[in-house]
């Protein structure tokens, strides 16, 4: 029975693509910015529905209405929110609550059919290693921030298992700073029966559809959103390390910046007694 219901919801998101395709072509074109913000939430919680993703959200976020409803201030700076990824579902629900532009990958912009939706809901595409792509991003985010957009990304710069938090990356959290933005932290976790499970996890040899059966074959998926409190900083590598701690926190795991920072205050001392107990 639940390979029946696997195989509707499979079916279903082949029905989403044409619809993304209709309201691309056929409704975005006409639509304010505040409208076309609030077509992607109402679209990112439809297909978790037909997937049969049952959503959860913890916390909220008491600024501008607007923020949740459209993702877009006119006339205020806008906002960065940054979760943990685990999952290609993730977008989907963090534009649930927070519909967004997302800062993604360049090599998305390149895949067929994907690509060209992430395109058409104003993703900002990053070419890593590229000096001259991070300063055009840097701008980019910069004036979508000026516009009073909300922005996403994805510390980690890949995906986990939901169980812990990999080494997070404070460089594009500098146009927050620069403009003293509001950082939004978003933890995520996935749950079936009550305990968190890394079933919806699309990390090390996990094919796309693979981890797209996976999910819709499962009889009991909770994904939980954290919306945790804003933050504000000077510093982008201090902003980096608060949001970790804070993410962690909630996770419950070892914070990977805290270590990386302990380590690099007491790798001298030790140099130091080791030198003296040679001595």
């Amino acid at each position: 029975m639940q390979v029946l219901i696997g195989a509707a919801r499979f079916a279903a998101v082949f029905v989403y693509i044409v619809c993304c395709f209709v309201l691309i072509f056929g409704v975005f074109p006409f639509s304010t910015p505040e409208g076309k913000g609030r077509i992607i939430r109402r679209w990112s919680a439809r297909i978790l529905r037909w997937l049969g993703v049952k959503v959860d959200v913890f916390g909220q976020y008491n600024g501008d209405a607007r923020v949740r409803d459209s993702g877009r201030t006119p006339g205020q700076i806008g906002r960065l929110i940054v979760a943990n990824h685990v999952s290609f579902l993730d977008i989907f629900a963090l534009n649930c609550v927070f519909p967004s532009a997302f800062v993604a990958k360049a090599e998305i912009a390149r895949w067929p059919v994907f690509g060209f939706i992430a395109k058409s809901v104003d993703t900002v595409f990053i070419e890593r290693g590229n000096r001259r792509s991070l300063i055009n991003t840097a701008e980019a985010m910069a004036k979508a921030l000026d516009e009073g957009r909300n922005l996403l990304m994805f510390p980690e710069g890949t995906t986990s298992d939901g169980t812990g938090l990999k080494k997070m990356h404070g460089n594009l959290m500098e146009g927050a700073v620069r403009r003293h933005a509001e950082v939004i932290p978003v933890v995520l976790r996935y749950k079936t029966k009550g305990q968190v499970t890394t079933t919806p996890a699309y990390v090390g040899d996990v094919g796309l559809f693979e981890c797209l059966w996976k999910v819709v074959t499962m009889e009991d998926l909770h994904l939980e959103i954290h919306i945790l409190e804003p933050l504000r900083g000077e510093n982008r590598h201090a902003l980096c390390r608060q949001v970790s701690a804070d993410m962690c926190a909630l996770i419950g795991c070892a914070d990977p910046l805290a270590d990386l920072e302990t380590a690099s205050i007491q790798t001298p001392a030790a140099v130091v007694e080791k030198e003296k107990a040679g001595a």
